[in-house]
Parts: C-alpha cells; sequence; structure tokens
C-alpha cells in the first residue's frame, strides 16, 4: 500500500449529485426568502403611510383641518384632475403657476414643500422601486424646496391620494371622513383592471386589480382615522368601496348613499361621486 497516496476526489458522479442537492436547496428555501424580503419592504411601506399620516394630521390642523390641495378649477374641470404639472413652479397657487388646477400630486407635494415631510425618499414604495425626487432644478441642479411646485415625474411618487377635486355634495377631503375612508394607498394600477373586477369575484380574479407595487398581492392603505392596513382586495374602503375608483362617472345628486359595491369608474376626467367615496390618483 502506498501510504503517501494522495486521497480520492469527487467522481464527476458525484460533483453532479452535489449539484443537484444544491438546486433542490435553493428551489425550496428562495420563496422563503423572497416571502422574507417582501414581508420587510411592507413593513416599511406602511412605515411610510404612517409617517404620511403624521405629515397630514399636522397639515390639517394648520389649514382649517383639511388636506393638502392645490387650485380647484371648480368652472371648468370641477370633478377632473392632472398630474405632474410645474415641476419646478416657485408658487403653486399662483394664477399663472406652471402647476395647473386640479393637480393631484402637487397637491400630495405640498407636504414637502411646507416642511411636513422631512424627505421625498418617504414617497417611495420599497417593493415597486423608483426613486425619490432628488430636489434638483430642471438643469439637474439642487435647488430649494419652495422652488418646486410638484413631483418631477412618476417615479418619484409610488402612491395614490385620495382626489381632493369634486363637486359631489358634501364632499371633503379633510380630517372629518369615516375612520375607514382610504387617503392614501399603493399606487392606483389603472383601467382596465381596476373597472373590471367584481366586488364578488374569487380571490385570484380581484388580484388582478391590486397595485402593482406589491406584485398584485394586494396593497398598504392609510385610513382616514390613522390605521394602516395591507388590504387584498381593492374593495377596501368605506362600506367596501373600491378605493381606486369613483362610484359614477358623475356626481351623484341628493344624499342617497350609493351601492359602495359597485365596481366603478375611472380616469382623469373623473373624480369621487360622493362625499364618502375614495377615488386615489394619480394611476400607473
Amino acid at each position: 500500500m502506498n501510504r503517501f497516496a494522495r486521497p480520492r476526489g469527487f467522481s464527476f458522479i458525484e460533483l453532479l449529485v452535489v449539484l443537484a442537492i444544491g438546486v433542490i436547496l435553493v428551489s425550496i428555501l428562495w420563496p422563503y426568502v423572497n416571502s422574507v424580503r417582501e414581508s420587510s419592504r411592507r413593513i416599511r411601506c406602511q412605515e411610510n403611510l404612517r409617517e404620511l399620516q403624521l405629515a397630514l394630521t399636522s397639515y390639517a390642523k394648520d389649514n382649517g383641518n383639511n388636506f393638502p390641495r392645490v387650485r380647484y378649477d371648480n368652472a371648468n374641470n370641477p370633478n377632473g384632475f392632472v398630474a405632474y404639472t410645474g415641476a419646478d413652479a416657485a408658487d403653486p397657487f399662483a394664477a399663472d403657476s406652471a402647476v395647473r388646477p386640479n393637480d393631484v400630486t402637487a397637491s400630495l407635494w405640498l407636504l414637502v414643500r411646507e416642511g411636513y415631510v422631512k424627505s421625498p425618499a418617504v414617497f417611495i414604495c420599497p417593493s415597486a422601486g423608483g426613486r425619490a425626487d432628488p430636489l434638483t432644478d430642471a438643469g439637474g441642479k439642487p435647488t430649494d424646496v419652495k422652488h418646486r411646485g410638484n413631483f418631477r415625474g412618476p417615479a418619484n411618487l409610488g402612491y395614490s391620494y385620495a382626489s381632493p377635486f369634486s363637486e359631489a355634495l358634501d364632499y371633503r377631503l379633510n380630517d372629518t371622513q369615516p375612520a375607514d375612508f382610504a387617503v392614501i394607498a399603493d399606487k392606483n394600477p389603472g383601467p382596465p383592471s381596476i373597472t373590471a373586477v367584481p366586488f364578488d369575484a374569487p380571490p385570484l380574479e380581484q388580484a388582478k386589480a391590486n397595485s402593482r407595487n406589491h406584485a398584485g398581492a394586494g396593497q398598504s392603505v392609510l385610513y382616514a382615522d390613522g390605521h394602516v392596513d395591507f388590504q387584498r382586495t381593492v374593495y377596501c374602503g368605506y362600506g367596501n368601496d373600491n378605493i381606486y375608483t369613483a362610484l359614477s362617472r358623475t356626481p351623484l345628486t341628493g344624499e342617497t348613499k350609493p351601492s359602495a359595491t359597485a365596481t366603478g369608474f375611472a380616469g382623469p376626467s373623473i373624480g369621487p361621486s360622493w362625499q364618502a367615496d375614495s377615488y386615489l390618483a394619480p394611476m400607473e
């Protein structure tokens, strides 16, 4: 016997077996790892919404109980909304401002502009990507927040805000809304999915209407009473209202409460149709 013989290494077959075992272990553990990561992202997403809730509460306290809203064109556009106009406007309330009336994202930007939010990063959902607004001017140079009137673009905002613009009877975006009125949530995915899935559809079908922020699993929602929940269906507003649609194409007349579980309507020319109708914008 050769006392100095080298130890036998892995044969090719044995190496393949080891690799196969490794692949199997990875396939088993990877979904778990992804689940843990997504759970962490949801927690951070909800922390963002809680920070925004504190900002909204402070803003309302200083502004007659009202949540942020820029100029409202009740003559020409009483129910529709626009988004991302006038990013470099110095005064969103000026008559000649590049921020157009009924701008829902400029309304939310007021929390940054007026100092109620410390960093634009709070508007980015960790599960959805995007990037915090860098607070630069049109040429890319750093600028004071007071020289900005809006988010630079869709990549800088991962959430949707209850549209403040409606002539519906008694509709007010303020702290008097019902406890389960949705104020901010993961970004509205837009039509056609949000207007095509009925209230009583099976869970997998309902998931098609969910925000894309969490891969369709659901959406984090900030409610008027300040609590935040992760909801697996869009029918999670007041009376099971679809938070991403309006209940009617035009505001409902009278004080009759509509069926909150209607599929609803969506688009930039539509606004909340009655006093507790959550209609979150902008859309993807």
